[in-house]
């Protein structure tokens, strides 16, 4: 009959809460290996090196020295930011994803799969920007006028 009580008073006692919030999953998903290595990769001389191919205008070209030298350089400057990334990232993300998808984000990019799918995915656009990138510059010096008309007003 004690038992009664008890479990009368263990049902109407409110529970608490262990749902994390979506900022709180937010920073775990920022903080997985596979997340901060993705990051670093993003600042790093070879991709630096590789933005600055793809956005070189037509007709310019780097020895792979110089795109080193300048890769290096870029990387040292822009790896400053991964800290203001993280931040802006946590901020998107806990604004844009429910907890529900914040959670299987982790429980996927934390497997083996999506691990290796997360880091191989910047390297993959990085190159594929590269390959892009000077077809749209063509295209877009190619409206240079009309750009240069709207930006003027007229």
């Amino acid at each position: 009959m004690r038992a009664l009580p008890f479990a009368l008073a263990l049902a109407l006692t409110p529970l608490t809460t262990t749902a994390q919030s979506t900022e709180d999953l937010a920073r775990e998903y920022a903080a997985l290996p596979a997340v901060q290595e993705m990051t670093a990769a993003m600042f790093s001389p070879e991709a630096s090196a590789a933005q600055i191919a793809a956005t070189l205008p037509p007709g310019v070209e780097l020895s792979e020295s110089q795109l080193t030298d300048l890769g290096n350089l870029l990387s040292e400057e822009l790896t400053g930011f991964q800290p203001r990334l993280e931040a802006l990232m946590i901020d998107a993300m806990s604004e844009t994803f429910t907890t529900e998808e914040l959670s299987a984000m982790i429980e996927f990019y934390s497997s083996d799969v999506g691990r290796s799918i997360l880091v191989q995915t910047q390297p993959m656009f990085t190159a594929i920007m590269a390959d892009l990138a000077p077809e749209m510059q063509a295209r877009m010096m190619g409206r240079q006028a009309e750009i240069m008309a709207i930006i003027m007003g007229q």
